[in-house]
């Protein structure tokens, strides 16, 4: 599995890619995992995030490396099965990133980037309490 950033898609990005202490995760945004903020969902949605962390963050939920032109990116594994064998990360004409595959087109139409490069990660055991569902 090959994921292609284009040119566009690397000039918005250019400002991270230059250093060494970072990690890129795309993030499948399904409700799991610390970086997620939306519920789980059972709905048809596929949404992705491009978030960028330094080395102190929890990657705990990150355990598949999607190799790419322009270094390693993280994913949850089974969010592998969103992609293509051989996919891209593009920009539309309206500036927002988009994830496309070879065959099956685009992906998710609008990848939010998130910036979290600069902060210092809380441990997983400072997380907050899950809202109760029922009693």
């Amino acid at each position: 599995m090959f994921l292609t950033v284009t040119p566009a898609a690397k000039k918005k990005l250019k400002k991270y890619l230059s250093q060494n202490n970072l990690h890129f995760l795309l993030s499948f945004d399904d409700g799991v995992g610390l970086y997620s903020k939306v519920q789980a969902t059972c709905s048809l949605e596929i949404n992705f995030e491009l978030i960028v962390v330094n080395r102190t963050a929890d990657l705990t939920d990150f355990d598949t490396t999607l190799e790419t032109n322009v270094g390693p990116f993280l994913i949850k594994g089974y969010s592998k099965e969103f992609l293509d064998e051989k996919s891209r990360l593009d920009v539309d004409k309206f500036g927002a990133l988009l994830l496309a595959g070879n065959y099956t087109g685009i992906i998710a139409s609008n990848v939010t980037f998130i910036d979290l490069s600069a902060e210092k990660q809380r441990p997983l055991t400072k997380m907050e309490k899950m809202d109760e569902i029922a009693n």
